[in-house]
């Protein structure tokens, strides 16, 4: 979902003081995939199972937000992966066309080796409940 992605994209940007952004630069945030040969540290995130609900009269959608962030030490994935918590934790998303309802975070893994890359690779997955307008 565009508005989605948007809501998310606009919040990373709404302030650049905040260390997710230190991390990982204005281009470092990538959705679905990165670019080729990227700058590290990175985030990509994605958007899973966008299920919409029904509740009577009332139009809800579910959506699974997962953060895979990326460095070259552990130290720095782990510094990453809590910027993104400082960041969307419990955040409220203005998503066009819907109501935020709620922003709970669900999965965190911290510093995993990846090879062959040798990059170190921590998630974050969010739940995300909005109601349409």
């Amino acid at each position: 979902m565009g508005a989605i992605r948007t809501a998310i994209w606009n919040k990373f940007v709404a302030d650049k003081s905040l260390p997710l952004y230190s991390a990982v630069g204005g281009s470092g945030l990538h959705y679905s995939e990165a670019t080729q040969s990227p700058s590290v540290p990175y985030c990509v995130f994605h958007i899973f199972d966008e299920i919409p609900d029904r509740t009577f009269d009332l139009a809800f959608e579910e959506a699974l937000i997962q953060f895979d962030y990326y460095a070259s030490s552990a130290t720095d994935c782990d510094t990453g992966v809590s910027s993104i918590k400082t960041l969307y934790d419990y955040t409220t998303l203005s998503v066009s066309g819907y109501l935020f309802l709620q922003m709970e975070r669900v999965l965190v893994i911290d510093s995993i080796k990846e090879h062959p890359s040798d990059l170190w690779h921590g998630i974050v997955r969010y739940e995300l409940l909005i109601q349409e307008s």
